[in-house]
Formats: structure tokens, sequence, C-alpha cells
């Protein structure tokens, strides 16, 4: 059986990961365009750094929830694919091992002049250096390759999304189920990635305040991410 699985911050916030707009969280102290868009980078590489460095540790303190470790149980016995929003590892670190990260890892680097940087660097050449870590990038971390300031390999507002039209098509084709959890489906990708699976069989959401307007065919769970899905898990099992 193929299962697959999108998720968004929902999925993570139980294990104490900030969503981008809880109050108190990362973002409180920083506007967004200052710390995730190519125009910020280009104002001032050392404060982005330093964000993703907090944001670093933080996500490495923290653990995989039920959430998690329930995705990586069902794993075992099917085919499950992740199509996740988000950067953290915790699907990784739970035991999941097919995880499509749309929006990067924040455990990866690559030099500023990789070709999905969108800002207009003046350079004519473009790195392709990609690298994981284990210590926050530094302002000053260069690039073995071309001499470039390293950078967190995250999508930033005004970059492309890593969507891979082929390879999503496959996997809307073979899937006997689908489960959307910890995203409200309103925005880019997930308001078009749910129309994409509405043939599929068996069609699950789980959110605490659904939409049920944009859920027709599913099977609405109303709750936590870890409330909800180790009980989908147990009955898919």
């Amino acid at each position: 059986m193929n299962i697959v699985i999108f998720s968004g911050a929902g999925l993570s916030t139980e294990s104490g990961i900030p969503t981008f707009r809880d109050s108190g969280g990362l973002w409180e102290q920083h506007r967004i365009e200052d710390v995730a868009s190519p125009e910020g980078w280009g104002r001032d590489k050392k404060l982005v750094l330093d964000f993703y460095a907090m944001r670093f540790v933080k996500q490495a303190e923290c653990l995989p929830n039920p959430a998690h470790q329930a995705i990586a149980e069902l794993s075992k016995r099917f085919s499950v694919t992740n199509i996740t929003q988000n950067i953290d590892t915790l699907l990784e670190r739970a035991g999941c091992e097919d995880v499509w990260h749309l929006h990067g890892r924040i455990d990866l680097q690559k030099c500023e002049f990789h070709h999905s940087l969108s800002f207009p660097f003046d350079t004519q050449f473009e790195c392709d250096y990609k690298s994981r870590i284990f210590h926050p990038i530094k302002f000053g971390d260069q690039c073995p390759k071309c001499g470039g300031q390293l950078r967190p390999d995250i999508v930033w507002f005004g970059e492309p999304v890593d969507m891979r039209d082929e390879h999503l098509m496959q996997l809307v084709k073979a899937a006997d189920i689908f489960i959307g959890v910890g995203t409200s489906a309103q925005v880019y990708p997930a308001a078009g990635l749910l129309p994409m699976f509405r043939k599929t069989k068996e069609k699950y959401f789980i959110d605490p305040h659904p939409n049920e307007e944009l859920l027709n065919g599913f099977t609405i769970l109303q709750g936590s991410a870890s409330e909800q899905l180790p009980l989908l898990v147990k009955k898919l099992l």
C-alpha cells in the first residue's frame, strides 16, 4: 500500500518548534522580509545567519512527538512518502526515510551563489555546493568550491519551492491513501496539493480547526496531530 502524508507546521508544534506566527517565538523580534528573503540576505547576512543559528539550535533540542513516531511506525509496514513544509528533521529522527522537504532543511547548507538563489548578485557563475551541517553557519564560513558565503539550504520568500512535478504526479497516481496534517490547506502549496489527490480512494485530514469547505471527500479528524495521527495509524495498521 502506498501512503502520501502532507504535513505543515502543526506536526512539529507539539515538539516545541515555534511556527512563523507564534507569540514569543523566534519570529516575533524580526520582520520576515529581513531574515527570510533574498533581499534581506543581501542587506545583512550576519543577521540572517544569527537568526537561523537560533532555529538550528532550537530544533536540535526538540524531540519527535507521538505524531512523528506514528508516521515512522506506519512506514515500517507500508510505503510512506512524506511531503512536508517543515524545515526541521524530526521526521527523520523518528525513523522516516522518505521525506521530501518542500522548503529545505535546517541541517543543510549551500553556497550563496547556488542556482536556486533568486537575488541578483554580481557574479558570472553559479555554485551547486551543498553539504550537511552539525553546527550553525557563521558569518565568514566560505564555500570550499568558490569562496562564497555559506547560507542555510532553506527556501526563502521569493525563491521557488522544490515541487518536482513529475515525481509528484507519480505519487498521485500510485497513492492508495492520502493524509494531510498540521496545515491549514488554504495557502500554496497545500491548497494546490489537496485537489491533486481528490481521486485517491482514502483521504484523511487532521486539524484542530478544519475548513470543511476545502475538504470535500476527506475524512476529517478534528484535533491535534499528536492526538489524532496515532489513532489513525493504529486503525490503518
